[in-house]
């Protein structure tokens, strides 16, 4: 009796020194991960840093983060069987098993029916912590670790995990607020489109990745005579309907909108010419429908300046400047009407660098 009972401690100190050096190592690691933090510029990078640590100290076969965006799910993940390769994903919805999760979840084998991404094969572990915003105690996300093994997940590990959600939560949602600022900063607080600082990035950017961008600067035509008639705030009215149809026609194709100044717009589309001139010529004649001074006889409609790059100008700030100017013609030939910048429009945009 006496020696099973010493069996018995024994085996009892040799659990606990394991339970103590599991604790040791997840307290290590936690410091690891928020001392990368520090030095880490984007939320991805973080994910892509905290997964790839989790798999090789954890050892979870695979790691899943599921982070709520306004319209759909942004997925970070990195699996064995992706050859521990990190990725990221969009996803219209969260898995129906992660779906109404209120607290952290160990799932039971005969719960484990199918893969969260179809391409991870369906493990025999799975455990679910949810992300909360601490400002409305709303769940917005989740972190879920798989295991090739049954009953992987211990007592320790979820309370680890359950720590570790913390910190992330707290970065998605510093995340989003910089990314929300920084969108800001970058938007017209008016209509909703992009600002001049925006213009300047978005140009920059298609010249140095030599990409095709077509550009239309748009001025509003008659709208003297809606703000002196109608007021500025149906002017504003006006400009706010114009920008969302704007957005509207070019969204399925990449394009953004921009306010120029004014009643003035410049559209960015990542197509050819050819294709975008039926875009363009589309929104010209839906604006005519904007129901808004249809009580008096001010027709609101658009003229449009096209030029696109490389094609036809030496760098995307040329093809604006030369759109402009085929703007000025459109509005002289009798406004509502889409121009496509010609060899003069060309000249002198180049003089007017």
């Amino acid at each position: 009796m006496d020696s099973g009972l010493s069996e018995q401690k024994q085996f009892e100190i040799e659990h606990l020194e394991i339970q103590l050096q599991q604790q040791r190592g997840m307290l290590w690691l936690l410091g690891e991960i928020m001392k990368e933090a520090v030095n880490i510029s984007s939320f991805r990078q973080l994910m892509a840093i905290l997964t790839d640590m989790l798999m090789g100290v954890m050892g979870v076969t695979t790691c899943y983060l599921w982070i709520a965006q306004e319209r759909d799910y942004k997925v970070y993940f990195r699996s064995v069987e992706l050859q521990n390769d990190f990725r990221a994903i969009k996803v219209m919805e969260i898995p129906s098993a992660l779906r109404d999760l209120k607290g952290s979840y160990t799932f039971e084998k005969e719960e484990i029916v199918s893969p969260l991404i179809d391409c991870i094969n369906v493990p025999l572990s799975r455990l679910a912590v949810p992300l909360k915003n601490f400002n409305d105690n709303s769940i917005f996300g989740a972190l879920v670790l798989e295991h090739e093994e049954p009953n992987f997940f211990t007592d320790n590990t979820i309370a680890f995990f359950e720590t570790l959600t913390v910190f992330i939560s707290i970065n998605a949602q510093n995340s989003r607020l910089l990314q929300s600022v920084s969108k800001e900063s970058q938007t017209d607080p008016l209509t909703g489109a992009y600002n001049r600082r925006h213009l300047q990035k978005a140009l920059d950017k298609v010249y140095h990745a030599k990409s095709v961008m077509t550009v239309a600067v748009i001025d509003t035509d008659n709208f003297k005579q809606v703000n002196d008639i109608l007021g500025h705030l149906k002017g504003d009215t006006v400009l706010k309907a114009i920008s969302q149809l704007a957005k509207g026609s070019v969204k399925e194709y990449g394009g953004e909108v921009v306010r120029y100044g004014g009643d003035e717009f410049v559209i960015l589309i990542p197509v050819p010419i050819e294709e975008a001139i039926h875009i363009l010529e589309e929104f010209r004649q839906a604006v005519y429908y904007i129901q808004l001074t249809y009580d008096v006889d001010i027709p609101v409609t658009v003229t449009l300046g096209v030029c696109t790059y490389p094609d036809m100008a030496d760098d995307p700030h040329q093809a604006v400047r030369a759109a402009d100017n085929a703007l000025i013609r459109g509005k002289i030939k009798g406004k509502n009407r889409v121009v496509l910048a010609v060899d003069e429009d060309i000249v002198k945009s180049r003089i007017g660098k």
